[in-house]
């Protein structure tokens, strides 16, 4: 018998060739390959592929063992096969001479080959511990985007869908955020300590929770992703949640680090900004708003819905003051040229019609009437 060899890998596994030659006395009809594995507690392996392989005619056989270790394989030819013992953990192949009209057995005893060659059980068994956990971290995680998938497909589906199927569909997507939060919180706990993947893992928890309306614990998934892995998305998320929590100069903060971040990114920045500025719209800061669109539209001109978010921002501001014992309005600077901008971007955008009728207001409150025909 040829000495047993093994070797350690990342996955701890058991991954050297071993070679039995059992020569079995001939008979007539065909030979049956039997036996049983046990495992590195000397407990019956279940669950284990086997995979025979008849050298002269390279016919492959696949089995796997059942719930008491045992595996079969019955209408072989006599002659030589190798027997190969292969999952996450292992990899361990044994050569036997099958004789024809006789049940051949071929039992492997991996508590006993790890014992005699040295093998570090426990070494393997945290690897095993930690295989599992992994495989349960990816399991949770592909549960959590198909989650997050879905509430995007329903997100778009909303503007458009009939009214009385709106509460229906916002319920699903309520349940969709907390299922996604749910299995990526799932998946941090199994990842192992200083997993590459925890960055990712955090990032869309963040994203999860800002879907739910849970900001404050966004803001702290998202900078515990920023803080393993910087990148301008996830700090321009963080930003967007900083002012959902009315945290304004660490919103800005975090928009400035996303625009600088990654000098090939040039739009991260602005979106950050963009994004802190329809915040602020939609809680009717309006005037608060201005600032960060301002910065949007400075640092990617070609955002037209930033262009146009400012203008409507913009407008809000206009105010009335006494001029010539008239009452005269007072356009702040920039609506227009705002409005301008956006449909030079996007003349038949979606608010092409609100920029113009926009841009007639302006100029009737300033007293020309002149229609604009941009």
């Amino acid at each position: 018998m040829k000495k047993w060899i093994s070797r350690l890998s990342a996955l701890a596994m058991l991954a050297a060739p071993f070679f039995l030659l059992a020569t079995v006395a001939m008979a007539q009809g065909k030979a049956v390959l039997k036996g049983q594995v046990l495992d590195f507690d000397g407990k019956p392996w279940a669950g284990l592929p086997v995979i025979i392989t008849n050298e002269t005619t390279n016919q492959v056989y696949n089995t796997e063992t059942d719930a008491n270790g045992n595996y079969i394989e019955e209408n072989l030819a006599a002659g030589k096969y190798k027997i190969n013992f292969k999952n996450s953990l292992v990899n361990y192949t044994l050569e036997v001479a099958l004789g024809a009209g006789a049940n051949n057995p071929a039992n492997i005893n991996f508590q006993d080959i790890a014992t005699k060659s040295g093998y570090d059980v426990d070494a393997l068994k945290k690897a095993k511990e930690k295989n599992a956990k992994v495989n349960d971290m990816a399991a949770h995680f592909k549960a959590g985007r198909a989650a997050m998938d879905d509430a995007t497909a329903i997100k778009q589906q909303l503007p458009t869908s009939p009214a009385d199927q709106r509460d229906t569909l916002k319920t699903k997507l309520s349940a969709d955020y907390q299922t996604a939060a749910t299995e990526f919180q799932a998946a941090q706990q199994n990842a192992p300590e200083n997993d590459p993947n925890l960055s990712v893992i955090y990032a869309n928890l963040g994203l999860a929770y800002d879907g739910a309306g849970k900001y404050d614990q966004a803001v702290d998934d998202l900078q515990k992703s920023a803080d393993l892995k910087p990148a301008p998305g996830t700090y321009a998320q963080l930003g967007t949640d900083l002012a959902q929590e009315g945290k304004m100069s660490d919103a800005d903060a975090a928009c400035d680090k996303a625009g600088t971040l990654d000098p090939t990114n040039k739009t991260a920045g602005a979106d950050c900004y963009k994004n802190i500025g329809i915040v602020l719209t939609n809680s009717g800061k309006m005037i608060d708003a201005i600032g960060p669109l301002q910065k949007a539209s400075q640092l990617n001109p070609n955002d037209a819905l930033a262009w146009y978010l400012l203008g409507n921002c913009l407008m809000n501001e206009i105010t009335m003051k006494k001029e010539g014992g008239k009452e005269v309005a007072v356009v702040p600077p920039g609506a227009a040229e705002a409005y301008q901008t956006y449909l030079k971007l996007e003349p038949n955008g979606p608010h092409a019609a609100e920029a113009k009728s926009s841009l007639q207001t302006i100029d009737q409150l300033k007293g020309s009437g002149a229609p604009h025909n941009n």
